[in-house]
């Protein structure tokens, strides 16, 4: 049986648009897919790393800042760049080359920052001298960075003691290794040292020297603000400096006789002997020693450093004008 020509047309139309719509979803399908396979052979996979926010000369000590976070293709960066986590390895450090900005930050830019040297931190002018505690024994081990100290020594001359000021307001700079600009961490109670260093002008330190030799050196501490010099010396032992010294008793050369018909009239060993008034063993020195921390006070007023000049406070001569020989 025939089917009449308007089913056939019909069905015909019906099928064409069937196979359209299947050619239709199988090309997208097909771009889609062809899409994502694109997109994923496209993607790079990014990394941040740490680089340089501005221009950086060298000698910059790197804080946040001086730093920020950008990405880079995961396959261009350098092996021994720094990712964000790794940001603490490179505050506090100090640049070694300059940086321009956008540049990675790597470990090998950064040196750890180092403190200064010791002998940076005297001023111009200034000596550092090490003394051993046992030389310096009246406050051994209570001596902290920061002091300030008077020295005195004690010398024979002529056959009598005498002791007198040194150098008065010494600047203690360090006790053992300990120093007021190195501090250790985590540590509160002071530490065992055997040695002191003292702030001194070169003169001074010459002096300490020479004291060393042929002297005891006794350290005195004294109040911070404290810019009071004395003059007070001893000399004599100590019963003439406690004033208990007594002269020995007068002898006649001429043998008293006693007769029985005379009045006792003068008998030497019989008639009290009369104490003679002895000086004192505290006298005052003949000129007004200089603080030798003075020159902190001066260059703090003026606030510029300068180089003190100082009263020869240790010269024989000074110390022993004041002093009679009976």
């Amino acid at each position: 049986m025939r089917l009449p020509a308007f089913n056939r047309s019909s069905a015909m139309l019906l099928l064409a648009l069937a196979a359209g719509v299947c050619a239709a979803w199988a090309a997208r399908q097909y771009l889609q897919d062809r899409a994502q396979l694109i997109e994923a052979r496209a993607k790079v996979p990014m990394a941040q790393r740490i680089v340089a926010a501005h221009d950086l000369p060298a000698g910059t000590r790197l804080e946040s800042e001086h730093l920020m976070i950008r990405s880079y293709p995961a396959a261009l960066v350098s092996s021994d760049s720094l990712p964000p986590e790794r940001y603490t390895e490179l505050t506090g450090t100090v640049l070694r080359t300059p940086l321009r900005s956008g540049d990675p930050v790597l470990p090998v830019h950064a040196a750890a920052h180092q403190p200064g040297t010791f002998s940076s931190h005297l001023a111009s002018g200034r000596r550092a001298i090490t003394m051993p505690v046992d030389a310096i024994n009246s406050v051994s081990g209570l001596l902290q960075p920061g002091d300030l100290i008077d020295l005195y020594v004690s010398f024979e001359y002529q056959r009598r003691r005498i002791t007198a000021p040194l150098l008065q307001g010494v600047l203690v700079l360090a006790t053992g290794a300990s120093t007021q600009y190195v501090q250790e961490p985590g540590t509160t109670r002071p530490t065992p040292y055997a040695t002191v260093t003292l702030d001194a002008a070169p003169e001074d330190a010459v002096k300490l020297v020479a004291a060393r030799q042929s002297g005891i050196i006794t350290a005195v501490l004294r109040p911070p603000h404290d810019g009071e010099s004395t003059q007070k010396a001893v000399r004599g032992d100590l019963a003439s400096l406690l004033g208990v010294n007594r002269p020995s008793p007068a002898t006649s050369k001429k043998v008293p006789v006693l007769y029985g018909s005379q009045a006792l009239r003068n008998v030497p060993r019989l008639i009290p002997t009369q104490s003679v008034p002895q000086a004192a063993g505290v006298f005052d020195l003949p000129y007004a020693p200089e603080l030798v921390s003075a020159w902190m006070h001066a260059a703090a007023q003026r606030s510029v450093p300068d180089v003190p000049v100082h009263t020869d406070l240790a010269d024989p001569s000074h110390i022993l004008a004041g002093i009679v020989s009976e």
